[in-house]
């Protein structure tokens, strides 16, 4: 008798779970449908887009991979062979997937539908298991994976966007979400969560992570006095922020190590915050229409956030209550009703857009939905229909922006690379790098001072090579920029120190004498070693102590058994 019901709990439990994974695939596809698969086309923007530049990503790491060089530092497929350095600033961790299908064979249109529909059921799956391990119930879980998975802000970065990066932090969002309530409303032991959320955000988007961390801030001064009660909470909160920090050394070390070396653009570009916040009525009536063309927080978020402010009083879950007032304030204030002239000059400079706190306002407010304080979808049949509404808004949403513009492009043009999309701020440009001149110059190795016999030039990605005879004190400017890392030193002959030529639109530069060859390539500084050794080495640790917690436990239980 007990062997059936455990047989019919286990065939319970594998049909839930295997319809529910069923109907996360339905909807992830038909949520991309109308704009990645119909018509064998893409709706997308062409030319210097974000869509463009992930996809020049994409294609660098690619090519990388059958170059077998495996992480990559300087993406060579842009600039049409100069180079971009955009993998140390702008994380390849997220694009590994796509840019391995590319290899098994994938065009670029094939790998990016496919990706695209992974990351939707990924955030189906995680958002869900995330709400779930705080309430334990399914139909709440259902209601908040799809709420969020659905968000119309989700739904711009993905399909009007083309936001690769934004769109993995969204993936990993609850997880750092779900560890921010564990350390200051739960069990603060369970303070692995921020870590491994917070962590896989930056390498997925390098502004999330300033979101995300403004976030904790605006929890811990509302849980101040659970703070003062309960100081151990802070303690987690170090041991988080600690163990983020050493999983995360070899993204930050290796960036803070080129920006001392090199002037960037993107430290010397101007603040937008002012301009590129929305007015509240745009903001407003963007999310009141449900447009997805637009950044807005959509029609639920909005009702939600109007339910919030007349009825905050009732909410007696106090994380539901701050989430909930957090996710309100930050939607009023990314808007130009706060005056962000103020931060114009400091580093929160970099967000650009305040509707970006968009993301962090809909997966707040979510969980305000989802877990329902004022009972208004209390019962199965309700989240049923407030579930099919939702898809419905969804569709209707999507369905506009492929009607909005002819921008469907055939999957065969998208396939063409866009080489010179690099982003609209040249962030990662040396200064007074001229872009235009990039552009139009000659992909060959150019005397700048000096006579010699310059032959046999050859690239293959970051190495190039030439020989050379009859030089004496000659300057040569080779055709890459010339990034710290890039080094001379497998040359023969009489060959100088790789340095930048600034006079020369920031290319890599050499001096020759006699006769020999110069052998250019880019090799991984000692910074970059140590970065990286550290991280991996913070991992292993990490889960090591995961297997040794989890081995203990079974000991202690297997003890107490014995002992009984």
């Amino acid at each position: 008798m007990t062997f059936s019901l455990k047989k019919n709990k286990y065939v319970k439990y594998t049909t839930i779970i295997l319809s529910t994974a069923v109907l996360f695939a339905l909807v992830s596809y038909l949520s991309l449908y109308i704009t990645e698969f119909k018509n064998d086309s893409i709706w997308t923007f062409l030319g210097s887009s974000d869509n463009r530049f992930h996809m020049m990503r994409i294609e660098g790491l690619y090519y990388s991979l059958l170059r077998h060089q495996y992480f990559p530092f300087i993406n060579m497929s842009f600039l049409d062979g100069f180079g971009y350095i955009s993998s140390i600033f702008y994380s390849d961790f997220l694009i590994y997937p796509v840019a391995i299908m590319r290899v098994m064979g994938y065009t670029a249109s094939q790998a990016i539908i496919r990706y695209y529909l992974l990351l939707n059921f990924l955030t189906f799956v995680v958002s869900f298991l995330c709400y779930y391990k705080i309430q334990k119930k399914y139909w709440n879980s259902l209601v908040f994976s799809f709420i969020y998975t659905l968000s119309n802000y989700r739904l711009h970065d993905l399909l009007f966007r083309h936001d690769l990066g934004e769109v993995g932090a969204f993936l990993f969002l609850p997880i750092a979400v779900l560890g921010i309530y564990e350390i200051f409303y739960g069990n603060r032991k369970n303070w692995l969560y921020l870590t491994f959320g917070m962590t896989a955000i930056i390498y997925s988007h390098a502004i999330s992570p300033i979101l995300t961390a403004i976030l904790i801030i605006a929890v811990g001064l509302l849980q101040i006095g659970e703070l003062k009660e309960h100081p151990k909470r802070l303690l987690s909160l170090l041991w988080a922020t600690i163990s983020s920090g050493f999983l995360s050394i070899a993204y930050f070390l290796p960036m803070i190590e080129q920006m001392k070396h090199t002037t960037f653009v993107l430290t010397e570009s101007k603040g937008i915050l002012p301009a590129g916040a929305l007015n509240f009525s745009d903001a407003f009536t963007y999310s009141l229409n449900n447009v997805i063309t637009d950044p807005s927080i959509g029609l639920i978020m909005l009702l939600t956030s109007i339910i919030v402010l007349i009825s905050y009083k009732k909410i007696q879950n106090r994380a539901v209550k701050h989430f909930a007032i957090i996710g309100v304030v930050m939607f009023i204030c990314s808007s130009k009703v706060f005056p962000w002239f103020i931060l114009n000059t400091t580093m929160l400079k970099s967000i650009q857009y305040p509707w970006r706190f968009y993301m962090i306002s809909t997966i707040l407010l979510a969980v305000f939905v989802a877990y329902d304080p004022l009972k208004f979808i209390n019962t199965r049949a309700l989240k049923i229909v407030f579930i099919s509404f939702t898809f419905l808004l969804t569709l209707s949403s999507i369905y506009r922006l492929a009607s909005s513009s002819q921008s469907y492009v055939p999957y065969a043009t998208y396939n063409q690379p866009s080489p010179y999309s690099i982003g609209a701020g040249h962030e990662y440009l040396p200064i007074n790098t001229d872009f235009d001149k990039l552009q139009t110059a000659s992909h060959k190795p150019k005397i700048i001072t000096g006579k010699a016999n310059i032959s046999n030039f050859k690239q293959y990605g970051t190495r190039l090579s030439f020989d050379f005879k009859n030089a004496k004190n000659t300057k040569v400017n080779l055709p890459i920029i010339g990034y710290y890392g890039f080094q001379s030193k497998q040359s023969v002959g009489k060959v100088s120190k790789l340095t930048m030529d600034k006079s020369h639109n920031n290319l890599a530069q050499v001096t020759i004498n006699g006769k020999g060859k110069v052998v250019v390539d880019y090799f991984e500084t000692t910074i970059q070693k140590f970065a990286r050794r550290t991280s991996f080495l913070s991992l292993l640790i990490i889960i090591a102590s995961l297997i040794v917690k989890q081995l203990d436990l079974k000991l202690i239980k297997s003890f107490k058994k014995e002992n009984i």
